[in-house]
């Protein structure tokens, strides 16, 4: 008799973390063996005793019966903790303590934004900027304020 249990991966989440997940969020699974793929999976718990030497608890994250993955193989796990349509996202360079360097009438001049999620390359802005706003992707540290500049426009990817 053979008794096949769901797949199941184990993540591990900072402690800092972990308040923002909950059972039953998606969560998207990506595999060295499946380059440029992406598989769906589900919190299915969290464990109520964290490692306090790792500072961080694990999470039971439940796969579809269709996934390839197999026992053993590794994966990375990024659970979605929130979605935003159509969030203004900008390149991380572009952001300095805060603020970006905007042109507004052919003149430079720093902007205070808000910042939401944050990923390696692009930060989501929350306030402080719309969507038409043009700004400089990589500032350098000889801008100022009011200087005129050319703009040359750089489509989103």
């Amino acid at each position: 008799m053979q008794a096949d249990a769901p797949l199941r991966i184990s993540s591990e989440v900072d402690e800092e973390d972990v308040a923002l997940v909950q059972p039953g969020q998606k969560v998207l699974i990506r595999a060295d063996a499946f380059p440029g793929q992406i598989f769906n999976g589900r919190v299915l718990s969290i464990t109520p005793k964290g490692d306090p030497i790792a500072r961080s608890y694990r999470v039971r994250v439940g796969l579809d019966g269709t996934t390839p993955l197999l026992v053993g193989m590794t994966a990375e796990t990024n659970i979605i903790t929130r979605e935003t349509k159509n969030a203004l996202l900008v390149p991380a360079g572009a952001l300095s303590s805060g603020k970006v360097w905007r042109v507004s009438d052919g003149r430079l001049q720093q902007q205070d934004v808000t910042i939401g999620a944050k990923g390696t390359d692009q930060i989501e802005i929350t306030r402080g900027l719309s969507d038409s706003d043009e700004i400089v992707l990589a500032p350098d540290t000889t801008l100022k304020a009011g200087a005129a500049v050319r703009t040359r426009l750089k489509s989103a990817q």
